[in-house]
């Protein structure tokens, strides 16, 4: 096991918080500022990389873009050990998809306020020219001070770099809350984050990604599949009673279609009367949900788009492609999992 450096730059080491694929992340202090630090190291393995190191700086040079209360701050981009580093504000809370792990669903009011803030915060993202391409319970962070912090950018794509890390016909970002587009290997703008969004909503509410079936065919590519093929669930079949605007902008989120989906503008104006009817506040609770059934079902009245019209069930883009799965990648600290799946012609 490597040693705990006792210093990164001017940094002050304190102890390892976490370690993944892309590098390790350390508890830290800056001595000049009297301040708490996280300091994320690219992975030894990735320092002859200049396409990890390049992903890397990329994430280091969106967030220092961005000086805003929903969007974790980098404070300075340096190297150590021949490795680039970042310090990043320390979050001193939990995150969404921890939480439900450990207490289940949020009341959906709850779940309604955090899906606003991050809203807020990705909109300041895509200002920048960013899009987060990995949005997820697991990268919404509550702090102690009641606001929503959207994290993990190591995968988010500045818009105006001509520069690309993953090629044509290959995605990246976790199964779970990945938009068709995505999946399919094609650029993506923000209203794949809206998509994952809806997701991330529909996972708050129900306990549940929506697109697990907890059986033995829940692995990566059947999830994927689902999300090109199968239907929308829908909240308001699932849980009894549950709030019919709500369920319905979750489910015009996670449309197939990013023309149908809202924009993160219109998020931030529908938002705030469903927070404020269903007295959504932060940190989030909790509620004992029990659900109607497992099969996503279309809302009556509510017909599933066309087949021409769904970029899953069009005639040209999978009809004569197989999809493979070419790789995993672990990302970020704990819990993220990055995939490159790609479709290749027959």
């Amino acid at each position: 096991m490597a040693r705990i450096p006792d210093k990164i730059g001017h940094y002050q080491v304190q102890g390892l918080l976490g370690k993944g694929a892309m590098g390790e992340v350390y508890d830290g202090r800056d001595p000049n500022l009297n301040r708490r630090v996280a300091l994320k190291v690219l992975g030894r393995k990735h320092q002859e990389s200049s396409e990890f190191k390049e992903r890397f700086l990329r994430e280091g040079r969106s967030l220092a873009s961005m000086n805003h209360a929903n969007v974790v701050q980098v404070y300075f981009i340096g190297e150590f050990d021949g490795r680039p580093f970042m310090a990043m504000e320390y979050l001193d809370g939990d995150d969404i998809g921890g939480l439900i792990k450990k207490k289940g669903p949020l009341n959906p009011g709850d779940a309604a306020e955090v899906v606003r803030q991050s809203s807020v915060g990705l909109l300041e993202a895509k200002r920048s020219g960013v899009v987060h391409r990995d949005v997820k319970p697991s990268n919404l962070v509550v702090t102690k001070d009641g606001a929503v912090k959207v994290t993990d950018f190591g995968l988010a794509k500045a818009l105006q770099e001509d520069l690309s890390i993953t090629a044509t016909g290959v995605f990246v970002g976790t199964p779970d809350y990945l938009a068709p587009e995505q999946a399919m290997g094609e650029e993506v703008d923000s209203s794949a984050d809206v998509y994952a969004l809806g997701c991330s909503l529909y996972h708050m509410c129900t306990g549940n990604p929506p697109f697990r079936k907890g059986g033995s065919d829940d692995h990566y590519t059947a999830v994927v599949r689902r999300h090109l093929k199968a239907e929308r669930p829908v909240l308001k079949q699932q849980i009894p009673g549950f709030e019919e605007p709500l369920s319905d902008l979750c489910r015009r989120m996670m449309s197939r279609r990013p023309d149908v989906r809202p924009t993160l503008e219109e998020l931030i104006e529908i938002l705030p009367p469903i927070v404020e009817r269903l007295d959504g506040q932060i940190p989030p609770r909790h509620a004992a949900v029990e659900l109607a059934s497992d099969t996503p079902a279309a809302a009556p009245g509510d017909p599933a788009p066309s087949k021409a019209e769904e970029p899953g069930n069009s005639p040209s883009p999978l009809g004569g492609r197989t999809l493979v799965l070419t790789a995993a990648i672990g990302v970020a600290i704990g819990v993220i999992i990055t995939l490159v799946i790609m479709f290749a012609m027959n």
